[in-house]
């Protein structure tokens, strides 16, 4: 008899609606499956049971069952009216009413034939569902023409559910090919409704995970700078290790640009160029173009190579094209490099050139960064034979370029030497500190060669205590004291120019370093105590924490005479630090920062904000104010009016200038098979005080189970709204 396995054709329907790049869809707003599977408990796994009121055989070489026909298997089942099986040619017949079925999907037919020698099969007017990918369809003939090819002729295809004709997919020919991962269809027609809205003569797509060419989900919106935008990305699988994306964008008011995004991968080189070309209609002969190269390689003998190179015609091009390299949308000034790395068991060690190029081209020279060409870093650590004693030492050379500067060389070599004492209810770190720095400089007003050699002696104790907490001491609470002392001498530091240094923000963990300034070009001289203390909350059962507030300040005994800008800071303390993080529900979360200033006697920074996330609703407000630098509130709202509904909404508004920041508002819809988001914004620019708004409208539509177009929504408001996620 022929393998009743090979009757089954188990590949040939899920290779058809196979999806891929598309993820996981949402069905909890379909009907449920029309289609049950209940597996024969008492079959075997490679068992096999047909059963039928009638059996006949003319002879030993057929078989004919007739009436209520059924073949079972643990997993699969077939039923017909009659059944012929024919063991000289090996074919199988079926037909009247026959239903194939299994846990993944079912098929009806009118009749089947099968030819197990040649793995060929044929189906007439079938109608098929797909259990997990909520799809259904029906074809005029599916014919299985080998082991690995499939083909269909007049092909319907849905995730809709039955009754319902939001959007189907039909197509005059569709032909599978499992061994080159690839389906090809022709005079394919997109549905909405009855209405024809897309149309191909001829494409192919990938039914597995093998990349193959072709176009991508188109994307549409609209923005009062641009005007309508239609962006139309096409994949060019060029080689397994090569591969490009060609993306023509039209833009309304400016014209068509190109893009495009060239990925290279080899054993020991891998990387990505992109590039992108507009000529700019709203300003005559201004050609807007941007370039990036980044490329990491192994050079062998554990030594590391990489780059990145980028530069852009203007300063406005990220502002105005925010989706071509949204990771420079808020920067100022575009960094390239080149570096080399070699890692060693206790040392690293790098080589880097970086360069920069400023995109407000009015940035004064002194505000504008300085080039490092190049910088040459060794750090590590030496090997102690007492316990929980260190040696670091870190090793630094820099050639600082700039137009119209002070230039030269910098060498900074600091080494250190630490111990640290510790059980779990306290710790001691007593740590001495010798910084040397030579400087070479050109063009610089007092001398050209100073020199620098400061030690820093710190001393970091802390306590940790414990204690239960609540009515029933649910909770664990700790109390932990901190007191950081510092000693670094003063050396006049005036002459020395500013390559790459700038002063700490006030913070509790920046109170507990040992220099004030990031950067080697200023040590600065301290005389201080910093007296600090948190506290946490855990809840016992799931360690969960639930808070955690600290408080912090610096007492000084001298002056601070070494500064940035000349001036000496005579304040016996500093500002008085508050913050805290606090969870009273695992789904609610408040965080304060306070900054106090005690000689004027008020709050010179305040940031508060309360966040709250649960079962697809989000709630967010936040309040920022900085003395003399802004002041900004923010509320932002995802509300699911129903299973179908969602509004999201942003308002976030400069309170100092009057103005928006960043203005939200969208609304999804979903149904069972397909969904729709709108997202309207209003942005101001930061550089001219949010004075000017730019207003712009995105559209996004998704068809279950086959692709999505328009604009990526969710993944600005992923970024814009703490606690959004995505329903489809």
């Amino acid at each position: 008899m022929p393998r009743i396995k090979s009757l089954l054709l188990a590949g040939l329907l899920p290779a058809l609606l196979t999806a891929p790049g598309i993820a996981a869809d949402n069905w909890n707003l379909c009907h449920v499956p029309q289609f049950v599977f209940s597996a024969d408990a008492d079959l075997e796994t490679d068992e096999t049971r047909v059963e039928a009121q009638t059996i006949a055989s003319e002879d030993s070489d057929r078989i004919h069952f007739v009436g209520a026909v059924s073949v079972n298997r643990s997993d699969q089942r077939i039923r017909s009216d009659e059944l012929f099986i024919d063991k000289t040619t090996r074919e199988i017949r079926a037909q009247g009413n026959v239903v194939f079925e299994s846990r993944e999907y079912r098929l009806q037919s009118p009749a089947i034939r099968i030819d197990d020698d040649n793995e060929r099969a044929s189906f007439e007017r079938p109608e098929f569902e797909l259990r997990d990918r909520h799809a259904r369809g029906k074809a005029e003939l599916i014919e299985k023409l080998d082991a690995d090819r499939s083909r269909y002729r007049n092909l319907e295809y849905t995730s809709c559910d039955p009754g319902d004709r939001s959007w189907h997919l039909a197509a005059e020919s569709l032909e599978i090919d499992d061994a080159s991962g690839r389906g090809t269809a022709k005079h394919t027609t997109l549905y909405l409704s009855e209405l024809p809205v897309f149309y191909l003569p001829w494409f192919q797509f990938p039914i597995d995970d093998r990349r193959m060419s072709g176009l991508l989900s188109p994307r549409f919106g609209y923005d009062d700078d641009s005007g309508t935008t239609l962006v139309l990305p096409v994949y060019w699988n060029i080689a397994p290790n090569y591969d490009m994306t060609i993306t023509p964008a039209w833009y309304g008011k400016r014209g068509l640009q190109l893009n495009t995004e060239n990925r290279y991968l080899t054993r020991l080189h891998r990387g990505q160029l992109d590039l992108s070309y507009l000529d700019d209609d709203r300003e005559i002969d201004d050609s807007r173009w941007y370039q990036r190269w980044k490329h990491d390689s192994s050079l062998g003998f554990d030594l590391q190579a990489d780059w990145l190179l980028a530069e852009v015609s203007d300063g406005e091009f990220f502002d105005d094209f925010e989706s071509i390299a949204p990771v420079y949308n808020d920067t100022r000034h575009l960094e390239s490099f080149v570096r080399l790395q070699r890692p060693f068991e206790s040392w690293q060690s790098e080589l880097l050139w970086q360069d920069y190029q400023t995109l407000d081209e009015t940035t004064a020279v002194v505000n504008r960064p300085y080039r490092r060409l190049p910088r040459l870093g060794v750090d590590g650590e030496f090997e102690s034979s007492v316990d929980n004693l260190s040696l670091p030492l870190a090793i630094e050379w820099v050639n600082f370029e700039r137009d119209d500067s002070v230039t030269g060389e910098r060498s900074h070599v600091v080494s250190s030497l630490g111990y640290r004492a510790q059980q779990s209810w306290y710790f001691l770190e007593p740590k001495l500190q010798l910084a040397f720095t030579d400087y070479r400089l050109d063009n610089n007003p007092t001398d050209n060669r100073i020199d620098r050699a400061l030690p820093t002696l710190s001393i970091d104790s802390g306590i940790i205590l414990e204690r239960d907490a609540g009515s029933r001491g649910q909770w664990l609470q700790t109390l932990e004291p901190r007191l950081y002392f510092l000693h670094t001498p003063f050396e006049d530091q005036d002459e020395i120019p500013d390559f790459d240094t700038s002063l700490r923000a006030s913070t509790y963990d920046n109170f507990f370093r040992n220099n004030r300034f990031i950067g080697a070009d200023r040590i600065g001289d301290a005389n201080q105590v910093t007296l600090g203390i948190a506290s946490r909350v855990f809840a016992r059962d799931s360690g969960n924490q639930l808070m955690h507030a600290r408080v912090g300040q610096i007492h000084y005994f001298k002056d601070r005479r070494v500064s940035l800008d000349g001036q000496r800071d005579e304040a016996s303390r500093s500002d008085l630090i508050t913050e805290m993080d606090w969870w009273p529900q695992p789904e609610l979360k408040f965080a304060t920062r306070l900054v106090y200033d005690e000689d004027l006697g008020d709050l010179k920074q305040k940031d508060l904000s309360i966040n709250y996330a649960d079962q697809g609703f989000a709630a967010n407000f936040g309040y920022y104010f900085t003395e003399d630098q802004l002041e900004q509130a923010l509320v932002s709202l995802v509300y699911p009016v129903n299973e179908r509904w969602t509004l999201v909404a942003k308002l976030h508004r400069s309170l100092r200038f009057e103005q928006p920041v960043d203005n939200l508002f969208g609304i999804n819809y979903e149904s069972c098979c397909w969904g729709l988001k709108i997202l309207a914004g209003q942005s101001g620019d930061e550089i001219d005080n949010f004075a000017e708004t730019d207003n712009r409208i995105y559209f996004e539509v998704t068809l279950k189970g086959l692709s999505s177009a328009g604009r990526d929504i969710d993944a600005q408001l992923q970024k814009a709204i703490p606690g959004y996620r995505s329903r489809f």
